[in-house]
């Protein structure tokens, strides 16, 4: 690759990045300052990015471990091997669900490889119901030593286009 192409290039390569993500859904990344809750928009857990979802199976964004498993089965984490934690939730207001619509595939303590399915959703039901159904990928602040996450943009598959970029502090 010339100086050029990798000056200009907008999202980094794998070789470039500590750790890749990606997508946990079919559809639309967007940027975490466009997600309709001040937690997440002003990256007060971390830093990562968004997607309008187009499919109803979120899958492991990553290889690891599943580390967590809310009770409403709305979010999860998977534990990395370099020990970060990468923090999937679905939707703004799903949590009032106490679980109605999301079933688990993945238990907490299983290790799972990227693509693997963590939770099953009946969009049918939850579309019509929530605030929103944009789903979250953060790359929890505290779980490591983080340099910098830089986020993809536009349209991806599940489980095979990379949408999330982190490198760790030397």
């Amino acid at each position: 690759m010339s100086f050029l192409s990798h000056l200009f290039r907008s999202t980094p390569s794998e070789e470039d990045a500590d750790l890749v993500l990606y997508a946990p859904l079919n559809g639309t990344l967007l940027p975490l300052s466009e997600v309709p809750d001040v937690v997440i928009s002003e990256r007060v857990v971390g830093d990562g990015v968004a997607l309008i979802p187009d499919s109803e199976t979120i899958l492991a964004p990553c290889d690891g471990t599943v580390s967590r498993l809310l009770a409403t089965n709305t979010a999860f984490s998977v534990r990395t091997a370099q020990g970060l934690e990468i923090y999937v939730s679905f939707g703004i207001g799903s949590i009032d669900f106490q679980g109605e619509g999301f079933t688990a595939r993945a238990q907490p303590g299983q290790q799972v490889q990227r693509g693997d399915p963590i939770i099953q959703v009946d969009m049918s039901l939850l579309s019509k119901r929530l605030k929103s159904t944009v789903t979250s990928m953060i790359v929890v602040r505290t779980s490591g030593q983080i340099d910098k996450v830089t986020a993809g943009s536009g349209k991806v598959v599940a489980g095979v286009t990379p949408c999330a970029w982190v490198t760790l502090k030397s």
